[in-house]
């Protein structure tokens, strides 16, 4: 019997190109939306996980693990934005409470200084070299992908907001947030100034500014909330689209940051 000759045919070149055509063409109109799905993504995730570790941090103070911590904000410059907690146990603040020797009572605007301004001395207990199961209860974020308008400072809070401190960079004005945006966007530090009475305010006009800014926001009680700037737009001179600024609404984010990622490995235990 003869074998029937198969009918096989290919893609010619004109197909070829063709499809490779359409291809980018939808890929071009995708882009656009895909980018900035991403630069939402990496802000988001950053201020969730900044939210997150104070909220932590404060919940030591509710379990009883801590009677003073301090949240220690560290940008380093062109590498990343680092987050760490510490804690003070509560035997310790009633030792420092009850000497009238110490620096607790003789200086109290230096309880929350941070390690530049100490020149490295820390009376944090899960700083010590045998701090033991209490490191446990400490964290340390490295954020590579976003920065902040600052570049070292500390917030500290105790129980029922009796002690709350500032230092280094947030002890001007005893701001109680910072700013969030890209750091491949702004670079080292995010271009945003604080208003008059420790305000948010938006970046300044233009389309160089034109980004993803959120703020992590607490209070002396341990609240902690998340804002977005909410960006608007109008025309230069000469009729383009321009960004003119923006307005801050807070956003309801309820859940770990650890949920929306299988590679949130930033948020380590300190050893």
């Amino acid at each position: 019997m003869l074998a029937q000759e198969k009918n096989i045919k290919g893609f010619n070149l004109l197909e070829l190109v063709v499809v490779i055509v359409i291809v980018g063409i939808v890929s071009a109109a995708a882009y656009p939306n895909f980018s900035k799905w991403k630069k939402e993504r990496e802000v988001r995730q950053g201020t969730v996980k900044i939210k997150s570790l104070i909220k932590n941090i404060n919940a030591q103070i509710d379990r009883g693990t801590f009677g003073f911590v301090q949240v220690l904000i560290t940008n380093t410059s062109g590498t990343a934005l680092e987050i760490e907690s510490k804690g003070m146990t509560i035997q310790n603040l009633a030792t420092r409470m009850n000497d009238g020797s110490s620096n607790w009572n003789d200086s109290p605007e230096t309880r929350c200084d941070p390690p530049a301004v100490t020149g490295g001395e820390s009376y944090w207990d899960t700083d010590a070299d045998d701090a033991g199961d209490l490191k446990n209860f400490v964290y340390k974020l490295t954020l590579e992908d976003v920065t902040t308008d600052i570049s070292e400072g500390s917030v500290c809070f105790s129980r029922h907001g009796k002690f709350y401190h500032h230092g280094g960079d947030l002890d001007v004005g005893a701001r109680d947030f910072i700013y969030v945006c890209r750091r491949d966007f702004k670079g080292d530090l995010c271009n945003v100034e604080v208003g008059d009475q420790n305000s948010r305010i938006s970046p300044p006009p233009g389309n160089a500014n034109d980004d993803i800014y959120k703020t992590v926001n607490w209070t002396r009680f341990g609240n902690v909330t998340i804002s977005k700037m909410n960006n608007e737009y109008g025309l230069d001179p000469e009729g383009n689209k321009m960004f003119t600024g923006g307005s801050w609404i807070d956003e309801p984010y309820t859940t770990d940051p650890t949920e929306d990622d299988d590679d949130d490995e930033d948020e380590d235990k300190e050893d």
